[in-house]
């Protein structure tokens, strides 16, 4: 794993040559995740690929510091990344916390991005309001083991501070999608994200891929067809 210079040093894998494309994760995941679920090896052949682990996670630092968690600063190491990496604009895939953060470098950072892909998230009103993090953190345990079975106190420490500032989405972050910026959104039908999802791409005449998935494996095991539109969608935003 490469890391940046920055603090926080955030950990990535890069794949490919060409256009730059980041592709973030969401909570419990980490770069990999885009590397297991077939992502990296569909567009590193056109495209560089580049696949942080997102602070609090796998091997980025992890700081018992809430500030550090900020949108603002997330999207700040996001850009740090990419001025280490020489590039001016990326496309970026972000998936559920990772498309909360993608729309943080729409709010801060629009020239630098080229287009955006926002998957299993609701940019409207963001998280549920009922929803803490013990009662995430139950229903991970139970749905999706693998991701926590090794976590540390320490671990466990560091997302709920990432999971903090999720919960402090401003509401109408769907308004950032009208500066112009090629956008698109993904969601599998049976996310209970989909209905918003569904609502944000019509409000804005933005294109939407229904996968058949949920939320967690619609990212984990994507069908086939879902990652070939969404490699078409950056492919004609780019001159590759």
């Amino acid at each position: 794993m490469n890391r940046t210079s920055e603090v926080p040093q955030l950990a990535y894998c890069s794949a490919g040559k060409g256009p730059l494309v980041i592709m973030l994760h969401g909570l419990l995941m980490e770069g990999k995740s885009w590397q297991e679920n077939g992502f990296i090896s569909a567009f590193s052949p056109f495209f560089t690929v580049v696949c942080p682990d997102l602070i609090g996670h796998g091997e980025s630092d992890k700081p018992a510091i809430q500030e550090w968690y900020t949108r603002d600063n997330q999207a700040l190491a996001i850009v740090n990344l990419m001025d280490e990496l020489g590039y001016e604009k990326a496309h970026i895939i972000g998936y559920s916390a990772g498309a909360w953060l993608a729309t943080g470098l729409l709010a801060l950072y629009p020239e630098r991005v080229e287009s955006v892909i926002l998957g299993g998230w609701d940019c409207i009103q963001g998280m549920p309001a009922s929803l803490s993090f013990e009662i995430f953190m139950a229903y991970a345990r139970e749905i999706a083991p693998e991701l926590t079975h090794s976590m540390s106190p320490a671990d466990e420490k560091s997302v709920e501070y990432f999971f903090n500032e999720l919960k402090k989405q401003t509401k109408g972050d769907d308004k950032l999608l009208m500066q112009g910026i090629p956008a698109l959104v993904w969601a599998g039908t049976r996310d209970p994200y989909y209905a918003p999802m569904a609502e944000l791409a019509e409000k804005h005449a933005i294109p939407l891929i229904s996968g058949q998935g949920d939320h967690l494996s619609e990212v984990n095991t994507p069908d086939g067809s879902t990652i070939g539109r969404i490699l078409r969608f950056i492919r004609d935003q780019s001159v590759v």
